[in-house]
């Protein structure tokens, strides 16, 4: 099979979001990346985790990287039993003592593509001062975030030309698992997450032709559904679709979809729900009565996930894998459909309207 990322003359001149759909068939590249860099640093990241493993440990990130946190906090919480949350940067700059509790100096991990986001950089410098210590995750050799940052986690072929995260995001996702697999020392989800790598490439391969056709059936508006760790997840596909396609877009918990929202679709509504194993009756339930009220519905889950009701599209990644390890193959079904709405409507999603690829403020 053709490599999509490949098809076209690298020469030629670029089409319109050419770029983004490189970066999303890069994915295998940048998986490995991620996986090494957590390997490599491994021993600074085991000893830095235990000397401060008494503290909170907070996230802190802006956009993209900011849901990245909230799924990464639910992982923590489950696989170490300790507190962890997640933060915008402005949080902690604006309603600090909402953010982290009084007397606390949590561990921070700040989660960055470009490592230069003035509000991040500021939100950072605060904490520092207060006595937390700073773990980066970025895919941006020497960085500002990386300078200030007491340990960097940097994550190499994974930076973007494009303005929505990709490749980045998934990658940074990686590091973020495997670090915390370090931090509980769990080493069948380090094994499991070299192994994604290894089929990220076949996965993507499969995926295209059938996301292109699901867009292709007309949308006007799209939800999308997560719970527990997969929630942070649904956000940033809710996000991925306003960015690149200017789509009206929101995420929600599975079963709350049906406490007012389900109230919006009609035909012309996508839900995509990011199935569990451990719940996945429950949440094909609802995915069903998205199709009971006309919208079109999409499942992206374990191959266990198998329903009968053929009407209800899906997605299936490998059997069997550890929840922790399966976060990462939600993503790329994600990209794709915002990819293939942004090509519907005849936008250029390598430059969405009104973004920048980050965010710097001279006051800050």
């Amino acid at each position: 099979m053709t490599n999509p990322s490949t098809r076209s003359d690298p020469s030629a001149p670029l089409t319109a979001g050419a770029r983004t759909r490189r970066e999303i068939f890069s994915q295998p590249e940048s998986w490995q990346g991620a996986v090494n860099a957590v390997l490599a640093g491994r021993a600074l990241l085991s000893e830095g985790y235990y000397q401060n493993s008494a503290r909170p440990l907070l996230f802190v990130a802006c956009g993209s990287p900011y849901y990245l946190g909230l799924s990464a906090a639910s992982v923590y919480r489950a696989l170490t039993g300790r507190v962890a949350a997640a933060a915008p940067a402005s949080e902690v700059l604006f309603n600090y003592d909402s953010v982290v509790a009084r007397g606390a100096a949590p561990l921070v991990i700040a989660v960055s593509r470009s490592g230069e986001t003035s509000e991040l950089l500021a939100a950072c410098r605060k904490l520092r001062a207060a006595g937390s210590p700073i773990l980066a995750v970025t895919v941006a050799l020497q960085s500002s975030l990386h300078r200030l940052a007491d340990l960097a986690v940097t994550i190499p072929n994974a930076d973007e030309e494009s303005v929505a995260q990709t490749r980045a995001f998934s990658a940074m996702l990686i590091a973020t698992l495997g670090a915390i697999a370090v931090a509980g020392r769990d080493e069948t989800t380090l094994a499991g997450l070299q192994q994604a790598a290894r089929q990220a490439g076949d996965y993507l391969a499969r995926l295209d032709e059938p996301m292109r056709e699901l867009i292709g059936r007309g949308i006007r508006q799209a939800y999308f559904l997560g719970s527990g760790a997969r929630y942070g997840l649904a956000n940033e596909g809710a996000l991925k679709m306003k960015e690149m396609s200017l789509t009206p877009a929101e995420a929600f918990h599975f079963l709350e979809f049906r406490h007012g929202p389900q109230s919006m679709v009609d035909e012309q509504t996508l839900v995509v729900g990011l199935v569990s194993r451990h719940a996945a009756s429950e949440e094909l339930q609802v995915l069903r009565e998205v199709r009971a009220l006309g919208g079109q519905a999409l499942a992206i889950g374990p191959a266990e996930m198998a329903t009968d009701a053929d009407d209800v599209a899906q997605v299936a990644f490998e059997a069997g894998l550890p929840e922790i390890v399966a976060l990462p193959f939600y993503m790329p079904p994600l990209h794709l459909l915002a990819y293939y709405q942004a090509m519907r409507k005849g936008l250029d999603c390598d430059s969405p309207r009104n973004l920048k690829h980050f965010i710097s403020l001279p006051n800050l």
